[in-house]
């Protein structure tokens, strides 16, 4: 009798539109299956990560050596603050879930908390609780991306009317600032930006920290690095090779080498490896989407 040859390796992502849920940046449903099994880089960005996964907990760790064990992370619904250093999740064969990239001025007003009180977390239902592990089984229980994305979508709504959720407000001043640092993609130069908001540099990096729990500069940095990685992806996305020479210049690089130590800095790894790396999720659209 002859082998049977294994099923095809399959990789799907779904963009969820950012104005489907409230708070939303950016988002995907993801289905895996037959991957190879490896470790996959969850890199720094601008957002707040909440995953459903569907198919098995996301592990997680900051060293590959605690993927798995007490010392790592677990969770079906992971809600995880900014940082600005790669975390690494285990990748298994097989994977299904939505992936949400929220904006950190929505921490409050969605999950109760500042950003900053997210920052080291993992464990989605360690802030939400309840209504956080019924939402996730309500996600699991629902046939089909669209309805399960209404099925958050309608979480987020309601919980943004909860007066326990909404209670206090980002300061006017640290919002303005956190809106301008992203909608001039990192460049802005601090004093300016302090100037803007009419606040001295130590009082808005105070302020910014308190509430995103990384200061105005690193979240500057954060956006600019975070504008080259769409950049790059974007480019190979394409089917094209990224000029890093170019890139740099485009997003506010002295130079290629300073986009390197940049990149090194916030991946842990030289841009031509993490190319390597995520090749077949770029070229399937995944990036930023699915446990990134």
């Amino acid at each position: 009798m002859s082998e049977q040859a294994a099923p095809p390796a399959t990789l799907e992502f779904v963009s969820v539109a950012p104005q489907a849920v409230p708070g939303l940046r950016s988002g995907s449903a993801y289905r895996a299956r037959g991957q190879q099994e490896g470790v996959h880089r969850g890199l720094p960005s601008t957002t707040l990560t909440t995953i459903f996964s569907l198919d098995g907990p996301v592990l997680g760790a900051w060293d590959e050596s605690a993927l798995g064990t007490p010392a790592g992370s677990r969770a079906d619904l992971v809600l995880a603050g900014m940082h600005t250093a790669p975390i690494l999740i285990d990748q298994p064969a097989r994977q299904e879930g939505i992936q949400l990239q929220v904006d950190p001025l929505a921490a409050r007003a969605l999950f109760g908390v500042r950003a900053a009180d997210l920052v080291g977390g993992f464990d989605g239902t360690e802030v939400l609780g309840r209504a956080g592990r019924d939402l996730w089984e309500q996600v699991g229980d629902t046939d089909g991306w669209g309805e399960r994305t209404e099925r958050i979508a309608g979480a987020f709504r309601a919980w943004c009317t909860d007066p326990l959720h909404g209670a206090g407000g980002v300061r006017a001043e640290v919002a303005e600032a956190w809106r301008l640092v992203l909608a001039s993609r990192g460049r802005v130069p601090m004093d300016s930006l302090a100037d803007h908001v009419a606040l001295s540099p130590r009082q808005l990096r105070t302020e910014f920290t308190r509430e995103f729990g990384l200061g105005p500069k690193s979240a500057a940095r954060l956006a600019r690095f975070e504008t080259a990685l769409a950049t790059i992806a974007g480019a190979v996305h394409a089917g094209t090779t990224p000029h890093l020479a170019e890139v740099a210049a485009e997003t506010g690089y002295a130079d290629h080498a300073h986009l390197t130590r940049e990149f090194q800095r916030f991946t842990g790894v030289a841009p031509s490896r993490w190319i390597r790396e995520e090749r077949r999720n770029l070229q399937a659209g995944g990036h930023g989407t699915a446990q990134d």
